[in-house]
């Protein structure tokens, strides 16, 4: 047994020091806070903040919307983003805050299988984050399935997930994140996790690290 749990922390670390010798890795730090409301419906509010290779600050975000459980299967959701991101600008030479909004609804779905926990969502938003190849008039739909394998006698939860963004204006496939990473729920309601991920874009060469941090909190 704890060979394995070593085996699946080298499979996971890997990446992140590959990440690391080819170049500095972007951080993410993703705070995620929800409450039940009434039966089935819960509101959520996920602060996070990005910041760039060299941990310049790159944007940060306020996200807050609500969640229906219409079925045991099927979820139900909309949210609101405000997005302020530092950016240059080429023809003055300097930086500028960028600000952003931003509506995005989801339809989710999920299940067991034996140890694995399998969950699909589908989200569609007006809009996009902010990177070299997207743009503020953009709408898409995101596609991304995610699973998480429970490690009998451990706490620590390993998960992956893939993410696809098809732009509906352009009619194609922007980008792509590739996920890895380990949770660990402290009790009921905290929950922290770190992760590796890969953000591939279709139209051009460069790709982002990132090493990601996230908590949650459920009142």
């Amino acid at each position: 047994m704890l060979r394995n749990k070593l085996i699946l922390f080298i499979l996971l670390v890997l990446p992140v020091i590959s990440a690391f010798s080819q170049s500095a890795p972007a951080t993410w730090l993703e705070l995620e806070f929800s409450k039940k409301i009434v039966k089935n419906l819960k509101v959520e509010f996920n602060p996070e903040l990005r910041l760039a290779s060299g941990f310049e600050m790159d944007s940060y975000i306020f996200e807050g919307g609500l969640s229906y459980k219409l079925h045991e299967y099927l979820t139900i959701a909309g949210y609101y983003r405000f997005e302020n991101e530092y950016n240059y600008r080429e023809k003055r030479k300097i930086y500028e805050w960028e600000s952003s909004n931003r509506l995005a609804f989801d339809a989710k779905s999920g299940f067991n299988l034996d140890r694995f926990d399998i969950q699909i969502r589908l989200r569609y938003t007006n809009g996009a984050d902010f990177d070299q190849t997207t743009s503020d008039k953009a709408s898409y739909l995101r596609y991304r399935a995610k699973v998480d394998y429970d490690i009998k006698g451990s706490k620590l939860v390993p998960f992956i997930s893939a993410e696809v963004f098809h732009d509906l204006i352009l009619k194609e496939v922007e980008k792509a994140r590739y996920t890895g990473g380990l949770a660990y729920p402290i009790n009921k309601s905290n929950e922290i996790s770190i992760y590796y991920r890969l953000q591939d874009y279709t139209d051009t060469k460069t790709s982002l690290n990132i090493l990601g941090l996230g908590y949650s909190l459920k009142f």
